[in-house]
């Protein structure tokens, strides 16, 4: 099959897990005989490529004419970002660059994972086409201009106008694919989408995203001092304030470490307010094969976010390395932490809620050991070839669909 996926963040350029998914299931369909090509977004002109092979993939990358970059678009406000969406949804450009793509690779179905960045309209051109869609929900994309349904450090419970207009629009590109088909690795955002997107009227699968993590390089040895980690976008939404205000007064009775591994907007803010603390480190960006390793010298992985998270990558890489998990309560995370089992599920965002949580690990430490047996029995659920099977079919099923 000849495969087209369309993910405005693919690495070396990348920003979070949809994008390490959609390189992980680029890699495993070519290794499986796949033709494969992307399409994707340059941070800059000196960075385009179109149509050049990359480790077996045909990759377009290509400079988007908007006002500022999809890289940049979480530092940037005002005037700009209104212009920045109004050319993501109805700039002819955007057709262009598809319509440039589709004639020089001629793909058996698209599969769409960040289209944010190169543009909503390019639907239309795939649907003129009678090309088959996949579109994988990653995140809230469909009803929210941010893709999260945050703003002010809490959910959105209703769609605001901005994102009302641009969901009306997103319908009507939707409704121009004859065959479409929605996957998502979360039950939970399938669920919250349709409050707002009418997308049960399309065929939808739940399939894990069939990632793929090296394996660790160094010994899992153990520590007197609990080893907790963070790994992720350091960002308002992902719990990180909740967390720190909740292990500030745990820091004066017990012995522990917190390593926060990633980069993002709340970086600077975070390491001013607790960056003195001796039992923190700010470990900035580091590769795949680092995040293993850390995971290997941890006793604990905290995922405290306060938004609608769907499916996030880092709890199965932890899991699949018996790495027990304390997550927030809230959208996908629950599918994948069992309470009390591979893990421990705290409400999100309450801060004392969170210290009881973390002290009663402290506290009785030798519970992480039963959650460690619990977490790598369950390995076997996030078999790549077994998930990509899964989404191989899925993309048949679509294909089969009467234009």
């Amino acid at each position: 099959m000849r495969i087209l996926i369309v993910s405005a963040f693919f690495p070396p350029f990348i920003q979070g897990g949809a994008e390490l998914s959609a390189r992980n299931l680029a890699a495993w369909l070519h290794a499986n005989g796949h033709e494969v090509a992307i399409l994707t977004t340059s941070p800059s002109p000196t960075d385009e490529v179109r149509g050049t092979i990359v480790d077996g993939l045909k990759v377009w990358r290509i400079h988007m004419p908007r006002p500022y970059q999809v890289f940049e678009a979480a530092q940037k406000a005002g005037l700009q970002k209104s212009i920045w969406h109004l050319q993501d949804h109805f700039d002819p450009r955007n057709d262009r660059v598809m319509r440039q793509v589709l004639d020089e690779f001629v793909p058996d179905v698209v599969n769409i994972h960040v289209l944010q960045g190169i543009g909503w309209n390019t639907l239309r051109v795939i649907g003129a086409r009678n090309i088959p869609v996949v579109l994988t929900l990653h995140d809230l994309s469909l009803a929210c201009v941010k893709m999260a349904m945050f703003k002010s450090g809490r959910e959105c419970e209703r769609l605001c106008p901005p994102c009302a207009f641009s969901s009306r629009a997103k319908l009507a590109f939707l409704r121009s694919v004859p065959r479409l088909g929605f996957v998502s690795p979360s039950l939970a955002i399938l669920r919250r989408l349709a409050a707002f997107q009418p997308i049960q009227a399309w065929p939808q699968a739940h399939i894990l995203n069939p990632n793929k993590s090296p394996h660790p390089t160094v010994e899992k040895g153990a520590s007197k001092t609990v080893r907790f980690l963070y790994v992720g976008r350091l960002h308002e939404s992902k719990g990180l304030y909740v967390l720190l205000k909740a292990l500030e007064p745990l820091s004066a009775r017990h012995e522990f470490m917190l390593t926060l591994v990633g980069t993002g907007p709340s970086e600077d803010d975070l390491k001013r307010r607790f960056g003195h603390h001796r039992w923190i480190e700010f470990a900035g960006h580091v590769s795949v094969q680092e995040v293993a390793n850390r995971m290997a010298q941890s006793d604990l992985l905290f995922v405290p976010s306060i938004w609608f998270e769907n499916s996030p990558g880092v709890i199965i890489e932890a899991l699949g390395q018996g790495l027990p998990v304390m997550g927030s309560n809230a959208g996908g995370i629950p599918e994948l932490v069992m309470h009390e089992k591979n893990g421990i599920l705290v409400e999100a965002g309450d801060v004392r809620a969170w210290g009881a949580a973390i002290e009663s690990v402290l506290d009785h430490p030798e519970r992480l050991e039963a959650y460690k047996d619990s977490a790598g029995a369950a390995m076997q659920e996030f078999n790549q070839d077994t998930l990509g099977r899964r989404v191989v079919a899925f993309y048949e099923s679509v294909r089969a669909q009467p234009a």
